[in-house]
């Protein structure tokens, strides 16, 4: 059986050169829950237009299509079926449901928002990469104004974020509130103020328990969204000890993203190394054995295997096989932008 997956319009606009290599590794880690194999997995051109093709060893069923349709680069899959010496693509229904219309994700545009594209991929990347299947929480603890929470949320995962600005913290919170208004999802609200021992750290946390309907909400068929403005060097004090299945986000590098690591710290820094080696230990303690963290970072500032060997000190097991390995791409003349993907013992 030969598939044929059409890109997303915008994937190569994110991507330009290395779209390929990246829809590709996106696909291979995924492709280990599909329930058979897949071989030849490239770029095919059909009718002079461009698709990422791949062989199976017997039909997709329901479950995998879901799987493939939700992949950030996927925009129609076909099957590639031939009759009296002709090719012909046979399109296949998407199976992805999203618990949000996805719309929730692009409609801010902001300065230094990370593409919702790339967020998807990175959120499939590390979903993929674990074993669980329900009930997922996800924790980006570098949040900014929550494309990552918003991203998680439109898989049905239940998505919890870290942001220390409290003013993004409240913009969040009024986008939220009227966004669920105004697609007349059933919620409940509820706003608390966190202190630690002594005053150590205070936050201000929304708590946001949604679903699609008034009976949904009563079955408990509900997703959580939460923002908490805090530090996230204090992850391990909002949260308990293995809460987590994923952790993703996408570290600052940037002059709109800069690295606030103290409490009052008003100058921002492009490199990530100071903000990993202060929240790595936090961020580990509540991520559940077998969860995955994968983050994004500016390689040009923090090489790879600094970046790795900062994981592998906090008791994460990088993932070093050759489609982990494949994600780096240029965003501009000074960014490289690469993905580490890492597992807790």
């Amino acid at each position: 059986m030969i598939y044929a997956i059409l890109y997303h319009p915008g994937h190569n606009r994110v991507y330009f050169e290395t779209s390929v290599q990246l829809s590709v590794s996106e696909f291979r880690i995924a492709a280990r829950r599909l329930s058979t194999i897949c071989s030849g997995i490239g770029q095919q051109k059909i009718r002079g237009i461009d698709y990422l093709t791949f062989e199976t060893g017997g039909e997709l069923g329901p479950e995998d299509l879901k799987i493939i349709s939700g992949l950030s680069f996927v925009y129609a899959l076909f099957k590639v079926e031939h009759f009296n010496g002709e090719l012909y693509l046979r399109p296949l229904a998407r199976e992805c449901v999203s618990f949000v219309d996805e719309s929730m994700s692009a409609i801010l545009k902001y300065s230094g928002k990370t593409n919702e594209i790339f967020t998807r991929m990175l959120l499939n990347i590390a979903y993929h990469t674990q074993d669980r299947r329900e009930n997922i929480r996800v924790l980006d603890p570098i949040a900014g104004k929550g494309t990552t929470l918003y991203e998680a949320l439109m898989k049905g995962f239940n998505a919890y974020g870290i942001e220390i600005s409290e003013t993004v913290v409240n913009e969040s919170y009024h986008f939220v509130k009227r966004f669920l208004e105004t697609a007349r999802y059933k919620y409940e609200h509820s706003a608390l103020r966190l202190s630690g021992p002594g005053k150590s750290f205070t936050a201000a946390r929304h708590t946001f328990v949604t679903a699609k309907t008034k009976e949904a909400f009563k079955g408990k068929e509900t997703r959580t969204i939460e923002l908490i403005a805090g530090n996230a060097k204090y992850a391990d004090q909002y949260y308990r000890k293995n809460y987590f299945d994923l952790i993703a986000g996408d570290l600052p590098y940037g002059v709109q993203h800069g690295n606030v690591t103290k409490e009052k710290q008003t100058s921002l820094t492009r490199n990530p190394t100071e903000l990993l080696r202060t929240c790595l230990p936090a961020w580990v303690g509540v991520l559940k054995p077998g969860g995955v963290l994968a983050l994004a970072w500016n390689a040009n500032v923090l090489p790879r295997d600094k970046m790795e060997r900062l994981l592998e000190e906090n008791g994460l097991a990088v993932k070093k096989e050759e489609a982990y390995l494949r994600l780096a791409h240029r965003v501009d003349q000074s960014i490289l932008r690469d993905v580490a993907v890492a597992r807790k013992q």
